[in-house]
């Protein structure tokens, strides 16, 4: 039974009770929005008045930028609106408004704002590491390829490494590593599929509970790709949990801290050990990427507003802070309200809708959460909130069986789940069509861009962590339809159907030995039909048709994206560089021998055939001028001669 009260395992707080009444989440949160104007073009910014108030400072920076800068304007208290006229369409700004006040703790809020951005698909590549548990059961493989198959379609270069769970954290680094090294400046992101190591680190106790206190989980030991991670100094096994345990050269290393920022945006959709949900783990990874799928193909329709259920109202470190200021930017003021978590999220007994956001807090334990609920209130029902936040002692650890942070993740239409209060996490930035992933990877960097909490040493802790696809942005719409590809020479006709209300199309191409999508049209389509006359490269090209929609959310507007209808056709563009002999094979296509035609004899020359992942097909000296290829799959090949002034010249076999 979910009471209305605090846990009996209370809290231990660094800062004394103040009062009794409205939340110290609500009174510490600025809680802004924005509205924008195209035509002047403008952008203001709102907030509630707030009595308290001496002056409110607005500083403005690029997004990305590591300063804030010198403040845009400094106003009075009396002031609840600021308006910036030196803004450009198509041009993404973040903003911070500080609150100062001889009464109270200076109050913060941040926006990300811009007006009719441009959609940019070239995301980068993910990383999806995937245990291998369930390889060779084809329900999962399909549901799996369809998940990686909608993260190409969204514009991220998917590379696949499959992992078993015996293996421990330090050889899946290795092994994420050696992928991430192949590039770089590419690899963006990490997701990890399935009960994949978990490592532990660090002599932490960011609950406050001396009986938690040592190594918690963290993927922040594969998401930062250059940090010192040692494993000699930390002595302690006080903790009730021997998982927190960790001494020297046991594999949980020393950091309680992020020795370096970490490069990669990471999330875990782990739903092992959820002994409360009366299904498999295989069954609840399906069922996690089926609904997956529905979300971003637009199928899962949620309410534009968001829920908070703070059951630690009079605690001054105002942990709902992370609800409040984050969820004005997505819905404004009037859609955020304060709610029983449980009874107005779930689809059987909500009187006010459905939430795609929520936010949750109360005294914990490893698997529930005073006037909240347990893992086993998650397994009989199902709730509407595609993202959540959880908060309490205890479950932040979520190496556990039944864990309160893992559970919401195997039920409903949630998708993402992290431990919100201590410190705060930003997300204003999904407002304007970023992933969650970009959100978490700022949240575990920030070390003093954006304010952390009222209590000191919470920063960049390694318990700040993403449960879900991190990959997941807000607002999806659904994708065109009945798309076909047909080339003939080197054009290729696209033809589909629209998909829903969209106002326009983005058409993105990208070459199968390629990692980069690369956007077509300069403004939007409108028409169904597109021919592309571009090709440069031969071999498989992949076409992405997206949808757009024109999106404006309580920070600003932007072109919102579906994930790409997706066709692929085949070029013949032979690229032939400079050479002094002119080289002609054909027929090409060809299905079975390959003939080359010159103005030299080149009867003795070495060949050599290749395919596009480099490997050597075939090779041979030439005896006459044609070449048997009818062992060779279909697909395109670079033929090249050696001893010849020659250059690589591709050829497709059928």
């Amino acid at each position: 039974m979910r009471m209305k009260k605090l846990s009996t395992l209370l809290f231990l707080i660094g800062f004394l009770n103040w009062c009794f009444g409205q939340s110290y989440g609500d009174s510490l949160s600025i809680k802004p929005s924005a509205v924008v104007d195209a035509a002047t073009p403008s952008i203001t910014i709102n907030w509630p008045a707030d009595a308290d108030a001496t002056n409110f400072v607005i500083y403005r920076k690029a997004k990305g930028a590591t300063s804030w800068g010198t403040a845009l304007a400094t106003l009075p208290g009396s002031t609840s609106t600021y308006t910036d006229l030196s803004v450009s369409i198509n041009t993404l700004y973040d903003y911070k408004i500080q609150m100062t006040s001889g009464a109270t703790p200076d109050k913060y809020g941040y926006l990300s704002s811009g007006i009719e951005v441009v959609a940019n698909s070239n995301r980068g590549i993910a990383i999806v590491v995937v245990d291998d548990a369930y390889l060779g059961d084809s329900e999962f493989e399909s549901a799996l390829f369809q998940f990686t198959d909608d993260l190409d379609r969204d514009g991220w270069f998917v590379k696949k490494i499959f992992v078993n769970n015996a293996d421990n954290a330090s050889t899946v680094k290795s092994e994420i590593q050696t992928v991430y090294n192949e590039d770089p400046s590419n690899t963006k992101m990490l997701i990890l599929v399935g009960n994949v190591a978990v490592p532990h680190s660090g002599n932490l106790n960011p609950d406050g509970h001396s009986d938690h206190q040592g190594a918690w989980p963290t993927d922040l030991f594969y998401a930062d790709m250059n940090g010192n991670w040692t494993d000699a100094s930390v002595n302690n096994t006080t903790s009730s949990n021997t998982l927190n345990h960790n001494i020297p050269g046991d594999g949980n290393t020393d950091q309680s801290y992020l020795p370096s920022d970490v490069e990669l945006q990471t999330g875990r959709i782990d739903l092992s050990d959820l002994p409360a949900f009366s299904i498999s783990e295989k069954d609840l990874l399906i069922r996690y990427f089926q609904k997956d799928h529905l979300y971003k193909t637009g199928q899962l329709i949620v309410g534009e507003q968001a829920l908070i259920d703070d059951n630690f109202t009079s605690y001054a470190e105002g942990f709902s802070q992370s609800g409040y200021n984050n969820f004005t930017t997505m819905f404004g003021n009037a859609n955020v309200v304060m709610n029983d978590y449980f009874t107005q999220t779930s689809f059987n007994t909500s009187t006010t809708g459905t939430y795609l956001w929520s936010y949750g807090c109360g005294g914990g334990t490893y698997n529930s959460a005073g006037g909240i609920g347990s893992a086993t209130n998650f397994a009989a029902d199902s709730l509407s909130a595609v993202f959540t936040m959880l908060f309490g002692s205890y479950f932040g650890d979520w190496d556990y069986s039944n864990a309160f942070l893992r559970a919401p993740l195997a039920q409903g239409y949630t998708l993402t789940n992290c431990w919100a209060g201590r410190p705060c996490w930003y997300f204003n930035h999904m407002s304007m069509g970023e992933n969650i992933g970009y959100s978490t990877r700022l949240s575990q960097n920030n070390s003093s861009l954006y304010f952390s909490s009222t209590i000191g040493g919470l920063a960049r802790m390694i318990s700040i962590n993403l449960m879900g696809d991190p990959s997941l942005r807000m607002f999806y719409i659904q994708p065109p339809i009945n798309l076909t590809v047909n080339s003939t020479g080197n054009s290729v006709a696209l033809n589909w159907t629209a998909g829903g209300s969209e106002i326009g199309y983005n058409i993105y191409r990208r070459y199968a030995d390629s990692t980069q999508y690369e956007k077509l049209n300069s403004s939007l389509i409108t028409a169904t039909n597109y021919t592309d006359n571009s090709l440069n490269q031969a071999g498989t090209v992949y076409y992405y048709v997206k949808a757009v929609e024109m999106k404006i959310t309580a920070s600003g507007s932007y072109e919102n994206e579906s994930i790409g209808a997706k066709d692929s056709a085949i070029s013949t563009v032979s690229i032939v560089e400079e050479h002094t002999v002119e080289l002609l094979l054909y027929p090409n296509p060809t299905s079975a021998y390959l003939r080359i035609e010159n103005q030299e004899n080149l009867i003795g020359l070495n060949y050599t055939i290749t395919d596009q992942t480099g490997k050597i097909v075939l090779n041979g000296k030439l005896n006459n001028q044609s070449i048997d290829v009818r062992t060779l799959p279909a697909g395109v090949y670079v033929f090249t001669l050696s001893e010849a002034a020659l250059k690589a010249v591709y050829f497709t076999k059928m």
